[in-house]
């Protein structure tokens, strides 16, 4: 019976992969992939959670038939690798003992792994466009200069073709380690001329085809940076809303006997509620500076927050089941290894942060002051740190006092006051920044216990609208985790009083 091992993936699906003494292991994960239907690129094997050398040859693993082995993602990271090229006669003789040494990522091809090496700047090598003119005894038959094309030789395999030259150091086995590479070169009967022309569009074809799909992933970028920008948008209106339309409740109608209903005199008018003024101090347009719209929040009238201020039960304290489940999964989550992020990964990242800041036509800023008041207004992509400045200079009273913009990104960070750098592109401020506004040294003592805001802006002041918060209804019994072992102990309890009392007295010696 032939040798075979046997393959399994993630999801425990099983496959059969016959194997002889000298096939490589290479060939093995890609026969294994075809039956998996993924792509042998994205895949590596282990056997007894421990890495297979895909490099070598299935009676070098040493394996026994029948051995399970295990599909795994493969890091999408490159790794490094040494490769030393063995030079053919002709070069051998230029560099000491015939070889030239490199480290390559594995994700590099063979092809570009001979074109590195004949660009070494001690020598001048070539690899990859040699042509030869076809001799017999002496003469030269054609006039033409034919290709002479490498052949490389790795792992007692051969590659001569140029798709086989694509292949990377990965796909032959090689993602550590050292690698050694014989060179030689066989002549062909294409013309040089249309060699290089061959090879030309073959790299012209894949350098369009990398910049299409760089196009495609920036386009899908940019889509989903302007659909979440609206999201955004629409969900901080509609936030604005209810906590405009949360505090008006609607009385209460009692539809019993006339009798009961209380009448008023009709020509008194109704009072009007404290949400209604306040929605309409809302929708009231206050500008500042410039005609640009801004949003104008007195300090606190007390020292106590007003979420301190809230009544609380000794219930909101107790974990609920849903709770204590949440808790054990973020347990289980962090004590899972996660995989790091690739180059790729990151650089896509990085795209879709770019093409989310420049779809960003406006960041809404909010500047906090020293004695708390703040005040909110929005910025176009294209001002400045520069304007901000004069912006915040023009609304405080001590504008000629030397102050500074910070914010809390990496660390504490300044606004810089430059007219070159752009408060979205270069500082990287999102839809909603909070700025706080720091006197700097030398100011002025009276300056900093005035008040800060001009008057016109200081009047205009409002305070900040607190949704009022509903009381929760009570929760069904058994919700409460005490609850739960209470009734559980009680059941337990109840089952011990109902055992006869000649099963009790077994336990005892």
């Amino acid at each position: 019976m032939a040798s075979h091992v046997v393959v399994t993936d993630t999801a425990f699906r099983r496959q059969t992969v016959k194997v002889t003494p000298g096939i490589y292991m290479t060939d093995v994960l890609g026969e294994a992939c075809r039956k998996f239907g993924v792509k042998s690129a994205n895949y590596t094997l282990k056997y007894k959670g421990k890495p297979v050398d895909l490099s070598r040859t299935y009676r070098q693993t040493g394996l026994v038939s029948g051995a399970k082995l295990e599909l795994v993602v493969a890091s999408r990271s490159p790794s490094v690798v040494s490769v030393a090229l063995q030079l053919p006669d002709v070069y051998s003789s230029s560099v000491p003992n015939g070889r030239l040494t490199d480290k390559f990522p594995s994700d590099t091809t063979l092809w570009l792994i001979l074109r590195k090496f004949e660009n070494t700047p001690e020598h001048n090598f070539n690899f990859t466009a040699r042509g030869v003119s076809q001799v017999e005894n002496g003469n030269v038959l054609e006039a033409k200069i034919f290709y002479e094309k490498p052949v490389v030789q790795l792992m007692a395999r051969e590659f001569s073709s140029f798709e086989e030259l694509q292949q990377t150091l990965a796909q032959l086995g090689f993602n550590s380690g050292t690698g050694l590479i014989k060179l030689k070169f066989s002549r062909t009967t294409t013309p040089l001329e249309e060699a290089r022309g061959e090879i030309s569009a073959h790299f012209k074809q894949l350098a369009e085809k990398e910049a299409a799909a760089k196009e495609k992933a920036e386009a899908e970028a940019a889509a989903k940076a302007e659909s979440d920008a609206k999201e955004g948008e629409t969900a901080e209106a509609q936030n604005v809303i209810d906590s405009v339309t949360g505090d008006v409740e609607t009385p209460p109608t009692n539809k019993g006997v006339a009798g009961d209903v209380e009448m008023t005199d009709a020509s008194q008018p109704p009072e009007p509620s404290a949400a209604a003024s306040t929605s309409e101090a809302i929708k009231e347009d206050v500008l500042g500076p410039g005609q640009r719209p801004i949003s104008i929040y007195s300090p606190p009238s007390s020292d106590t927050p007003k979420a301190a201020l809230q009544p609380v039960q000794d219930d909101d304290f107790e974990p609920s089941i849903v709770h204590a489940k949440l808790h054990q999964d973020r347990l289980k989550n962090s004590s899972h290894n996660k995989r790091l992020l690739s180059n790729a990964e990151e650089e896509r990242l990085e795209k879709e942060k770019a093409a989310k800041l420049a779809a960003a036509k406006e960041v809404s800023v909010k500047i906090r002051f020293p004695d708390q008041a703040t005040i909110v207004s929005p910025f176009k992509a294209d001002e400045t740190g520069a304007d901000l400045y004069t912006y915040v200079s023009n609304v405080i009273r001590a504008g000629d006092q030397p102050f500074k913009l910070v914010w809390n990104g990496k660390g504490v960070q300044t606004v810089p006051k430059d007219d070159k750098k752009k408060l979205i592109k270069d500082l990287k401020f999102d839809a909603r920044m909070l700025i706080n506004f720091v006197w700097e040294d030398g100011v002025n003592p009276a300056a900093k216990k005035a008040p800060i805001l001009k008057p016109e802006f200081d009047e205009k002041a409002q305070e900040i609208p607190v949704p009022e918060v509903r009381p929760l209804l009570p929760q069904s019994s058994g919700s409460k985790i005490g609850d739960t072992m209470e009734k559980a102990g009680q059941d337990v309890a109840a089952k011990v009083k109902g055992m006869p009392k000649w099963f009790k007295g077994l336990g005892k010696k």
